[in-house]
């Protein structure tokens, strides 16, 4: 009775394996990728200004780039910019050589100091550039422009990736006389932003073909998208 039993439990065993596995052949699947981008105007810039100065010995030279440094920061304050969005990024101070000399006679030093400004407002962008310029920055190193509220457009991207994968899994499975039924799977491979960057040598070629003292354009940023799905058909 036993041994029945187990033959009996066996059988039932590979009836239901078999028909799993019928299943599993029988589902007809279809691997799509999906891509999107799209296009959004930054509201927000960091702006990066350096100041250089020298000086015959390294006291002098620090207390002048101390000077100018402050009296930047005073006039961009004035301009609504809080404290906790104007940072230090670099600050280097170096001996300077005697070119003509090859006793490497130290002859002065330099100072070079880096700030990032962060800017909420696009408008104020090139006012920061002209107030830090007439308080005597030296160089406009770059503008980055970027989005405050990224993840609602980061989700926008995805929707819209999703949505052309499954455009095409449909064009593909009507062509081939199948309907789409289910989802099998679905990877997320990224959503990025890719933002907007203006060197120093983009800026100076925007200002010598343009007649304005702050030329800046800062155009669209693209937020872009891809996936990948797997969908089910018969």
């Amino acid at each position: 009775m036993r041994k029945f039993t187990l033959v009996s439990m066996i059988m039932a065993l590979c009836i239901l394996f078999s028909c799993s596995l019928v299943q599993a052949q029988e589902m007809r699947t279809i691997a799509v990728d999906g891509s999107s981008t799209i296009k959004v105007a930054p509201n927000k810039a960091t702006v990066s200004i350096s100041i250089t100065n020298s000086a015959k010995n390294s006291k002098e030279a620090a207390n002048k780039n101390a000077a100018v440094m402050n009296k930047i920061q005073s006039a961009l304050l004035g301009l609504t910019i809080t404290e906790e969005n104007i940072q230090t990024t670099n600050y280097s101070l170096y001996p300077i050589y005697d070119a003509k000399s090859n006793s490497r006679e130290i002859t002065g030093y330099s100072v070079t100091n880096e700030i990032s400004v962060n800017i909420n407002n696009i408008a104020l962008v090139g006012i920061v550039i002209d107030t830090a310029i007439n308080s005597g920055a030296s160089n406009v190193d770059s503008i980055e422009f970027g989005l405050k509220d990224s993840q609602q457009y980061k989700e926008k991207a995805l929707r819209e990736a999703i949505l052309d994968a499954k455009r095409k899994a449909e064009v593909v499975a009507s062509t081939l006389g199948k309907n789409i039924v289910n989802v099998v799977s679905v990877n997320t491979n990224n959503t990025y932003i890719e933002t907007r960057n203006m060197n120093n040598a983009m800026y100076m070629k925007s200002s010598a073909d343009m007649s304005a003292s702050s030329p800046v354009q800062e155009g669209e940023i693209n937020v872009r998208s891809n996936v990948s799905v797997v969908f089910e058909m018969n």
